[in-house]
């Protein structure tokens, strides 16, 4: 009877199934098992949960309710998660504390190329040319984990120029075709801070504002001072070709604009939650920026009016794209900067309202239903 109840068979009727059928129910559930667990598992995602607010919360009103900070609350009881390690190092205001706290991440997670990369980046902020060297290791295990991303190329031919080795460093540019893709690791952020809050149970609509601040803290990599040095693969003659700089600078420079397109291009690609793609798309513009003005100087000075006119246009017309781009200011991502808003404008206007019933009203905001069906890879969490 309860099995009729079940197959939704009117009360009183009987469901009887036949051995040869039963075992094609059988068969027909493990199927629809395994295509379940592979579409849910199989892919080594994980997807975010939410987590239910605290009973001492759900009926703290807005005006009186003090949120814990964030990464100090999640590291009372996950103190050796690789990720609580990766954005203290980002939000730390000292060089010093941020490369500590990075390479305690990449002892509980060996391997993670988003790591070695900021510990490359901090080791190239310094005017120590000693201290530039120890990027070296940090950019090679990068590479190792990632060997075709743009952007850690860039940071191999800064290093390749200062280790004197000019001839690997401009190679590095000769040929667009082969250029690599361009990722900047912001949608990698991006599920790393998510995915911890999700795993240390502390991911609500509330706690998203907290992500999201955390987020906003992370530093933008010294891309001057990289794309400063590029100069100096372009205009300096290798020892052996000492005249060779007509032929590789103007290569090199036209490899680094295809680069600068391919960052530009990459960057609207995949989820975006708390980032638009607008640090992958300003490090492209200035890629392009400095290799039309490379070009145009270049052919200017050998006398080339048609190559001077055609390099001096792309470099107008990358700036006329550059300051359109800067002018929509797309670093006020509407969706985030709007739940920002939102949550602020009720806490203005309903102050004595419960935070259940404002997360309530959260959930069906863009950025909180972006978020929440969020995946991020299982090894994360191990």
């Amino acid at each position: 009877m309860q099995r009729a109840r079940r197959a939704g068979l009117p009360r009183g009727a009987s469901l009887y199934i036949s051995p040869m059928q039963n075992g094609v129910v059988r068969i027909f559930r493990a199927g629809t098992f395994l295509i379940g667990f592979c579409l849910l598992g199989c892919d080594g995602k994980r997807r975010v949960r939410e987590s239910p607010l605290p009973d001492s919360q759900k009926e703290a009103t807005l005006e009186r309710f003090q949120p814990p900070e964030a990464l100090d609350h999640i590291g009372e009881w996950y103190p050796h998660d690789w990720r609580l390690r990766l954005f203290r190092a980002l939000t730390d205001s000292s060089r010093e504390g941020r490369i500590a706290e990075l390479r305690v991440a990449d002892s509980l997670h060996p391997g993670e190329p988003v790591v070695a990369y900021e510990l490359c980046s901090a080791y190239l902020e310094s005017d120590s040319v000693a201290e530039e060297k120890m990027a070296r290791p940090w950019l090679d295990k990068a590479l190792a984990a990632d060997p075709d991303n743009g952007v850690l190329r860039v940071m191999e031919a800064y290093l390749l120029l200062r280790e004197n080795r000019l001839g690997q460093a401009r190679a590095l540019f000769l040929d667009p075709r082969r250029l690599p893709g361009g990722d900047f690791y912001y949608p990698r952020l991006e599920e790393a801070l998510l995915g911890l809050f999700s795993h240390s149970l502390d991911l609500n609509p509330y706690t998203l504002t907290e992500a999201v601040e955390i987020y906003r803290r992370i530093p933008f990599p010294p891309f001057e001072k990289w794309i400063d040095i590029l100069y100096s693969v372009f205009l300096s003659p290798l020892k052996e070709h000492p005249y060779d700089i007509r032929i590789r600078g103007r290569d090199a420079a036209n490899g680094l604009f295809q680069l600068g397109r391919k960052l530009r291009v990459q960057s609207y690609g995949g989820p975006r939650i708390l980032s638009n793609g607008y640090e992958q798309q300003s490090l492209g513009f200035m890629f392009q920026l400095k290799a039309t003005e490379f070009l145009t100087l270049f052919y200017r000075t050998f006398e080339d009016t048609a190559g001077t006119a055609l390099a001096f246009n792309e470099m107008v017309d990358a700036q006329k794209e550059y300051e359109a781009f800067m002018a929509s200011q797309p670093w006020r991502d509407s969706t985030l900067t709007g739940y920002l808003d939102r949550w602020s404008d009720l806490m203005k206007s309903h102050p004595a309202m419960s935070l259940a019933v404002a997360a309530g009203k959260a959930r069906a905001w863009p950025l909180w239903k972006k978020a929440s069906a969020l995946r991020y890879p299982r090894r994360d969490d191990d």
